[in-house]
């Protein structure tokens, strides 16, 4: 077996061509050409084809626009309060002990996060 084996590595290296061709597209060629398949080039455009094919024009919009009054701060006691009674995951405020935008969330593995401006 290993002797067998020996032997199908030398007859690859002998359908190697050097120089064109990157490693993986010459041993893809010797391959195919021992077992009568299709060559890289035409594997490479049938593939970009059916990623074309498969390519969605679609881009998001913008369908809700909503404004809230962020000028009064509050806790994030409150925000995450406030949380529960809204029919969103996540609430914006501003944060009384930085003034700062802030953001709770519900968390997918329970809980809630809050989400603060970094201090630079």
């Amino acid at each position: 077996m290993l002797h067998s084996l020996f032997t199908s590595i030398s007859s690859l290296q002998i359908l190697f061509i050097p120089g064109g061709n990157s490693i993986g597209e010459d041993s893809a060629n010797a391959l195919g050409a021992l077992l009568e398949i299709e060559p890289v080039e035409e594997v490479v455009s049938a593939s970009a084809s059916v990623v074309e094919e498969l390519e969605d024009d679609w881009t998001p919009t913008v369908t809700k626009i909503k404004s809230f009054d962020l000028s009064k701060p509050i806790s994030v006691k409150e925000a995450i309060f406030a949380l529960d009674y809204i029919d969103h995951d996540f609430y914006v405020f501003r944060d009384e002990a930085t003034n700062e935008i802030s953001v709770v969330y519900k968390r997918n593995a329970g809980g809630v996060g809050l989400i603060q401006p970094s201090d630079q």
